[in-house]
């Protein structure tokens, strides 16, 4: 019963009729934190994202940041992105993203709830424009066993403004996601679950969606 009221909060989000294209991926993110002063964490992640429609490693993304503690569960970080897109081995585009973000997080009963609203900077190799782009994302977490949660996430991807380079200034794509998070000891941890990517086309082409299998290695030093 508790974990089907953990999930019901996001199975009742508006959801989109089915898409008319789809496809299967592989999400692969390595993390690690490493704190350099109180309350100051040091945050470096690697994310690989494997499509069938793509042939393969299709996106590669290289970041590193800092975060500090607030207080009160607040948190506040920034940090630089590389991101590296390819089609069937070949590379299509560079780009680079600075962003800013603040989280919350806090406990309901049992469950721990946590938020974050990114902000980010984009610029790419295939055009000259400058785009900004919104990521909230919300998490709820259920404890099953001493060290092994159900989780379940929601994310939006909002860009701000049109680029020469294919932004729209709309609604771009939804995640959400749900999953088992292992924390093996105090350093590391691992999340996996399903993720469901809806993504909205443009200019008279088919929406998307893609079914994602997601695993992540988090270490904290």
């Amino acid at each position: 019963m508790r974990s089907i009221l953990l999930v019901a909060p996001f199975a009742l989000m508006p959801f989109p009729a089915l898409a008319q294209d789809a496809d299967r991926e592989l999400w692969l993110t390595g993390s690690v934190k490493v704190p350099v002063a109180s309350g100051t964490v040091l945050e470096l992640e690697t994310v690989n994202r494997i499509s069938d429609d793509s042939g393969g490693l299709y996106e590669t993304e290289l970041a590193g940041g800092l975060s500090h503690r607030l207080g009160d569960g607040w948190s506040l970080g920034g940090g630089y992105v590389r991101v590296v897109n390819r089609s069937r081995g070949v590379v299509t585009r560079g780009e680079d993203r600075l962003r800013i973000q603040i989280g919350r997080s806090t406990r309901l009963g049992a469950v721990q709830l946590s938020g974050r609203l990114r902000l980010e900077r984009r610029t790419t190799s295939t055009g000259s424009d400058v785009g900004y782009r919104l990521r909230p994302q919300v998490k709820a977490a259920l404890p099953l066993a001493e060290r092994l949660a159900l989780f379940a996430s929601h994310e939006s991807l909002i860009p701000l403004d049109r680029t020469d380079w294919g932004e729209t200034g709309r609604y771009d794509r939804m995640r959400n996601m749900v999953g088992l998070s292992w924390k093996a000891n105090r350093t590391l941890a691992i999340e996996a679950g399903y993720l469901n990517q809806y993504r909205y086309r443009r200019a008279g082409r088919r929406d998307t969606m893609d079914h994602v299998l997601s695993i992540g290695i988090g270490l904290t030093l």
